[in-house]
């Protein structure tokens, strides 16, 4: 059943909808960008298109409904570490691995622009897991012809090609919110063990690895600059750090 009533703030203030195809992918992508929102004094709001409940399909303990309210619960616990434990939270509860098919971009559009999204963020068609690349054309086609902006973030994509070093004041953060996705992160499921599980590597990598933000060509990276230069943050086309 989708619970996705729409935002009932009114702002000029810049609002940035951040939207996760599933629960962990926001503080994966762009925790420090959420971050840094809220302490530019922006407006922002989390919509999850799934709850995630296709990662233990195995499991008898946690069948798809519970897991879905467990990793809601989750995603809930990692954006108060992140400080942002009070922005609306919606959660479409489209299935996990079927974005393509249960996806809408009429009713997303319809939240966007309910909330008043300036900006808008999605996870990467550059990303390899098909709900990502889902997400972003539901995106796409949800902002077509509205003043909303659209920027892309890399989960899976960050992970693969050269790095650079990554420091910022909300790294440690970032890292604690991410141990607030226990099902994700750790053994807490036991009864599937082909259920799916982050390795260390992985999520050290996906860590530590600068978050990038993509405006039509232009990528912007996340670094150590001081907060009050995120207000430019989207406005820039050129080749711009975020804070």
């Amino acid at each position: 059943m989708n619970n996705h009533g729409a935002p009932t703030f009114r702002t000029r203030r810049p609002t940035l909808a951040v939207i996760a195809p599933h629960p962990d992918d926001d503080i994966l992508g762009c925790g420090i960008l959420i971050r840094n929102a809220q302490r530019a004094r922006w407006r922002v709001v989390v919509i999850a298109l799934t709850d995630g409940q296709a990662s233990h399909p195995n499991s008898a303990r946690w069948p798809a409904q519970a897991l879905g309210r467990l990793r809601r619960a989750e995603m809930r616990r990692a954006l108060a570490r992140l400080a942002a434990g009070t922005v609306p939270m919606r959660f479409m509860g489209w299935r996990d691995g079927s974005l393509e098919v249960d996806g809408s971009a009429l009713l997303l559009r319809r939240i966007l622009q309910s909330a008043g999204a300036t900006d808008v963020a999605v996870a990467s068609a550059q990303d390899h897991h098909p709900d990502h690349r889902a997400a972003w054309l539901l995106a796409r086609a949800a902002t077509a012809h509205s003043q909303s902006r659209l920027h892309a973030y890399e989960v899976w994509a960050r992970c693969e090609g050269a790095t650079r070093p990554f420091f910022s004041p909300g790294k440690s953060c970032k890292h604690w919110a991410m141990q607030a996705h226990r099902s994700q992160v750790t053994e807490y499921i036991t009864d599937d063990p082909e259920g799916f599980v982050f390795s260390k590597s992985v999520v050290r990598r996906l860590l530590t690895v600068a978050e990038t933000l993509t405006l039509r060509q232009s990528k912007i990276v996340s670094t150590k600059r001081p907060v009050r230069h995120f207000a430019k943050l989207l406005r820039d086309k050129s080749f711009i750090e975020l804070t």
